[in-house]
């Protein structure tokens, strides 16, 4: 999906700071051995994915910086506007 943005010239993440989404997929991929993708096939695990990710943005592994929390926010807005879109 991430795919898609790039070839549209449209990068909703800072390249200086790793998303959730990327922290979200290397875990699977370290868990399951190769599996990285976290949004699966159907609409159902894509929404499912997008509130595994809003749910690591309202609960972080380490203390957040105030750098990280605006970051934070803003992928919390384009997954919430994502999901939204996803259920219309």
């Amino acid at each position: 999906m991430a795919g898609n943005f790039r070839r549209n010239g449209v990068n909703p993440f800072q390249t200086d700071v790793t998303s959730t989404l990327t922290q979200l997929s290397v875990e699977q991929d370290f868990l399951t051995g190769g599996d990285d993708n976290i949004f699966g096939e159907t609409k159902e695990s894509c929404l499912a994915a997008i509130d595994k990710v809003l749910e690591r943005i309202e609960n972080p592994l380490a203390a957040v910086t105030e750098e990280r929390a605006a970051y934070l926010q803003q992928e919390k807005e384009f997954y919430t506007v994502l999901a939204s879109k996803i259920r219309e």
